[in-house]
């Protein structure tokens, strides 16, 4: 059986189309969306080349921002989780406080590296809605580019 997969634009304030494939996947308890800002064509960075992409890292400049939803597993329902590759270093948490996005109370932080990403965990209380709001404002902060405001949206089914 193959994933479902769906793809649109939408504006983060206009997030209705966004917030019901959360809806639909955190019910499911499996699935993913990847949101990624768009960028107009003179602000998009220039392509790596050779080995010098292996030492510094630049491979996220418009980060990839990604909403899990939480699985159901043996020890019950996990969190959701929210994901963002981004170019800007370590210690993105702290960085994210100092630009007015701190992580909300309650939610935790399960990996901060400047390769793999930032992942935080969001409470089962936090509707889609706010998480999405969360995620979105934060992987706006984090990028190194100018940003045109819409975002598109590719929403996984899973298995």
């Amino acid at each position: 059986m193959a994933d479902q997969a769906e793809s649109f634009t939408f504006f983060p304030d206009e997030p209705s189309y966004v917030v019901e494939a959360m809806d639909k996947l955190g019910a499911a308890h499996k699935g993913w969306i990847n949101l990624t800002p768009e960028v107009r064509e003179e602000d998009e960075p220039s392509e790596p080349v050779g080995l010098g992409t292996i030492f510094t890292g630049r491979i996220h400049e418009i980060p990839i921002c990604t909403w899990v939803a939480g699985k159901d597993g043996r020890r019950g329902i996990e969190p959701d989780q929210l994901g963002i590759q981004h170019n800007t270093g370590t210690k993105v948490v702290a960085r994210l406080a100092t630009l007015d996005v701190p992580l909300p109370a309650g939610w935790r932080w399960r990996q901060d590296h400047p390769r793999r990403g930032l992942v935080v965990l969001a409470p089962p209380e936090v509707g889609h809605r706010e998480q999405l709001a969360w995620l979105l404002r934060a992987g706006a902060v984090l990028s190194t580019v100018p940003l045109t405001g819409r975002w598109e949206a590719r929403v996984r089914a899973g298995r």
